[in-house]
């Protein structure tokens, strides 16, 4: 193996060599060339100054001093954490949660009926606008932590901790994330805001149990809710249709008690009528119509006595 001397080397040789490390180093720092990733946009900056903004692909630039160019995930759907923070990648993630006092800090907030809880919230958000991300503001990341923790807090406080806990929590979602992108837009951060998650709200430890027995009692209250709408929604159709068929019955009865009464009255009225032409033979009749109708029901036998005592005559026919 071959040593090389540096002594040997003279002021010229090392000269040259420096020059080419630096001209190496400026070729791939600073060079005229450039790549932009399929996720990112390119800020250009010429002396300092934004001047435009690169899709893409592979592009050329004046050598700094000159120009300069700033690199921005555009499209990529990042996120901050607020209560919590996870790390690690592949097979799981883990979280540190309320037990950092950090964390346990940036959860722990107040209910609109002055309960305390810790809500754990995940802001979804994505660059529209690079150079509006990259300038406007001089921590983009942590301003926008700022602001949502501010609004997180805001609706929070706007809210009763059953709504927080069980029934509201897609509205105060929904309003967070609005809240969010406002505050977004009057600082022209240049973000859109994807979606805000709830991930976890629970109140504090020392009132955990009391709380769970709370929730216990409102599930049993809910069933037994249920179990009397069930049971009402059985009877009152059964006695619906129980009145509807006593009705009905009633309403026949009495058309049968007034077609009959009608039909009688009617029948005395026309009986007068013949009366008063004939009183005699319409007495007659009427005489021998209820005889009529009081023997037609009548079995008569008459005995021959003088025939002997098997001997009798049925009126209806035969002997």
């Amino acid at each position: 193996m071959k040593v090389v001397d540096v002594q040997s080397f003279g002021p010229k040789q090392i000269f040259w060599a420096v020059i080419a490390v630096i001209a190496l180093v400026w070729m791939i720092k600073g060079g005229p060339f450039y790549v932009v990733g399929p996720e990112e946009q390119g800020v250009v900056l010429t002396f300092g100054r934004q001047t435009s903004v690169t899709e893409p692909g592979f592009h050329f630039k004046i050598p700094w001093p000159v120009q300069s160019v700033i690199k921005a995930p555009v499209n990529v759907v990042q996120r901050i954490e607020i209560g919590f923070r996870s790390y690690g990648s592949g097979r799981t993630t883990e979280y540190v949660g309320s037990s950092d006092p950090d964390m346990l800090k940036e959860a722990q907030m107040l209910t609109g009926d002055e309960n305390i809880i810790n809500c754990s919230v995940i802001v979804q958000y994505r660059i529209n606008d690079a150079g509006a991300y990259l300038f406007n503001v001089r921590e983009p990341q942590g301003t926008l932590i700022d602001i949502s923790e501010a609004s997180i807090r805001q609706v929070i406080g706007d809210n009763a901790i059953d709504a927080v806990l069980t029934t509201g929590k897609l509205d105060i979602q929904n309003r967070i994330m609005e809240q969010v992108q406002k505050m977004a837009n009057n600082y022209t951060m240049g973000i859109d805001i994807i979606a805000v998650q709830l991930k976890d709200v629970q109140p504090p430890i020392q009132v955990s149990d009391a709380f769970k027995d709370v929730a216990t009692a409102r599930e049993d209250m809910q069933a037994y809710i249920n179990e009397a709408e069930g049971y009402r929604n059985q009877v009152i159709p059964e006695a619906r249709a129980d009145s509807v068929t006593i009705v009905n019955e009633a309403m026949g009865y009495a058309t049968v008690r007034i077609n009959r009464a009608t039909g009688t009255a009617d029948r005395f009225v026309m009986v007068a009528a013949e009366y008063a032409k004939s009183p005699q033979v319409t007495s007659a009749r009427l005489h021998l119509e209820m005889l009529e109708s009081v023997l037609s029901d009548i079995q008569i036998t008459i005995v021959d006595g003088s025939a002997g005592a098997l001997t009798h005559y049925n009126l209806d026919g035969g002997m």
